[in-house]
């Protein structure tokens, strides 16, 4: 390419559609995208000063759990129970291919689980350890209710569908 040719825009870039995918099909691929992932990042923050932590997670519906080591993610929960968790498909990460791009952003609460509360074996049993192994760990789960969730993937576009989709919990 000559220094005068400008390079060709990926028809991806400059697509414009704003259509919405069904709720109920919208609900099923976000479900889909968490079963398939492990990995998020949490983000808390106390005294405006924010905090990001990778951290392992399962779902169930359209809830997250967390195994919560102690540190400043269960501290600043405990101060705001406002959170938002990030999580991608890492395929992008290293393609050229715009089309891989896809993640959530989840906008919503926490709630801590401790050892002694209703709930904590259930959320406990979706990482697949040992029940026995509850007895010894001194973490708390972390639960996450969705308020609003964003999911972008650009390859939406290849099915004329706006590239960001957001679901919002009923109620509100």
């Amino acid at each position: 390419m000559s220094e005068h040719e400008k390079p060709e825009i990926p028809d991806i870039l400059t697509k414009r559609t704003s259509r919405q995918l069904a709720p109920e099909e919208l609900e099923e691929r976000i479900l889909k995208f968490l079963a398939s992932r492990r990995l998020c990042v949490l983000s808390t923050c106390r005294d405006n000063v924010p905090r990001s932590t990778p951290i392992l997670f399962r779902s169930k519906g359209f809830n997250l759990y967390m195994a919560g080591e102690p540190g400043l993610k269960l501290g600043n929960i405990k101060l705001n129970q406002r959170v938002s968790v990030g999580i991608f498909d890492p395929k992008a990460e290293f393609s050229e291919d715009w089309h891989d791009i896809t993640g959530l952003q989840i906008s919503g609460h926490a709630t801590l689980i401790g050892k002694q509360d209703l709930g904590f074996l259930e959320a406990f049993r979706l990482f697949g350890r040992p029940q026995s192994w509850s007895e010894h760990w001194f973490g708390m789960i972390i639960e996450v209710i969705p308020d609003t969730i964003e999911l972008l993937s650009m390859a939406f576009k290849l099915e004329d569908y706006a590239a960001r989709q957001i679901w919002k919990r009923p109620g509100l």
